[in-house]
């Protein structure tokens, strides 16, 4: 039985950043349809991973089943999001296509159009959610074996601004100190600082902050969290000397109790990662300049960034063990891989951009559709539309 698409993708926005909650407004709409579902779940280092699987009804056609994925990575920073203050967590605007609100919504998209369409091939269709840290190499799993003879088709939504391009690791960086021993610079104001930045200068923009105290003035970083949204969200508390005078656009500073609980300061990891950053700069880039998503550990800091991918027989680039009296810990996995050469856009508009592809299923997908950017008030006929027509074609 077809349902509102309008409806469940409304249903599935307001839901998107539970998982629980996202997954019972998926089964909402199965249960409506009255077909068949395959749910597995599985437990890894950095969060859930959710497959959702439905198959169409029994077909008389011979042809090769359509296979149908759709892949919701979880940026790094979801789990963290709890402890910091400012703006819902998502993949920055040219990352959109990895995962949000929009992924669930294609998979609603897809599903509607497959349970409306009189094609008589067999099909199925995966939506798959989980953390960018390690999802791809646990997909195999959770698509279960894929008939040689299938027609994979991956679909992805589109972004509205400049997407990243080339295949990309995900490389995790922790920087931690042997001893949480510290002597304290003498600091009696204390200050919660938040602001929005763009991706490509947030870190710049907290290091121009520091800098701008002034040599004579004492400061100390504490909890500091930095996270993507609309923009790049950034709080911490800083401590420092002297009053704050200097105005940095994009961050605001609000005075608190200097006798609050604070973790410990992130001075000397800041300055390591700044050191880490210029060492690997030959291979990585900007990379870590500009990450994905930093925040505190007990003894240090822990940094997530896109990174250029290792792929085929190349060598990954060897990182230090340590930089000063901080042990640097880094783990890399694929996260964006490069599109299918067979790539079918769907009610696309000028001005919306294929965007990042995820990791993992790319590689066996024998045709990309493209997607609308699927954003909230944006009208489904048109898509619905168009893959009526695709599915009467390949049916």
């Amino acid at each position: 039985m077809p349902f509102d698409l309008e409806r469940a993708a409304e249903r599935l926005r307001s839901h998107h950043g539970g998982a629980l909650a996202s997954r019972h407004a998926m089964l909402d709409l199965l249960f409506a349809t009255g077909l068949p579902v395959r749910e597995q779940a599985m437990a890894l280092e950095f969060g859930d991973a959710l497959s959702i699987e439905v198959a169409g009804p029994a077909a008389p056609s011979l042809a090769p089943p359509l296979v149908l994925v759709v892949v919701d990575l979880d940026p790094p920073h979801l789990a963290q999001v709890s402890q910091a203050v400012g703006a819902p967590p998502r993949w920055a605007p040219g990352l959109a296509s990895l995962g949000g609100p929009s992924c669930a919504v294609a998979w609603a998209a897809c599903l509607r159009a497959l349970v409306s369409s009189p094609s008589q091939r067999p099909w199925r269709a995966h939506y798959v959610r989980g953390p960018a840290m390690g999802l791809s190499q646990t997909l195999p799993d959770l698509l279960g074996e894929l008939e040689p003879e299938a027609e994979v088709v991956l679909v992805v939504p589109s972004v509205d601004t400049a997407p990243l391009s080339g295949a990309s690791d995900l490389v995790r960086v922790d920087l931690t100190r042997s001893r949480n021993v510290w002597r304290f610079p003498a600091c009696d104001h204390s200050y919660a600082l938040s602001g929005d930045r763009p991706w490509r200068d947030a870190a710049t923009a907290l290091n121009e902050l520091v800098e701008g105290l002034g040599a004579d003035v004492n400061w100390t970083l504490h909890d500091l969290h930095i996270y993507q949204a609309h923009e790049v969200h950034i709080s911490a508390v800083l401590r420092t000397s002297a009053p704050i005078t200097a105005d940095v656009e994009g961050f605001t500073a609000v005075e608190v109790d200097a006798g609050q609980r604070l973790m410990f300061p992130v001075n000397d990891a800041l300055g390591a990662l700044q050191s880490l950053a210029a060492r690997m700069s030959g291979v990585w880039g900007d990379a870590l300049h500009q990450p994905v998503h930093l925040h505190v550990l007990p003894d240090g800091v822990r940094a997530f960034a896109l990174v250029p991918a290792v792929t085929g027989k190349q060598t990954p680039p060897v990182v230090p063990s340590r930089v000063g009296s901080l042990a640097v810990d880094e783990e890399r996995v694929p996260v964006i891989a490069s599109p299918p050469d067979a790539v079918l856009p769907f009610a696309v508009g000028e001005s919306e951009r294929l965007g990042p592809v995820p990791a993992g299923v790319g590689e066996r997908a024998d045709v990309l559709w493209q997607f609308p950017t699927l954003r909230e008030g944006e009208a489904l006929a048109g898509l619905l539309r168009a893959l009526g027509t695709q599915l009467a074609r390949v049916g």
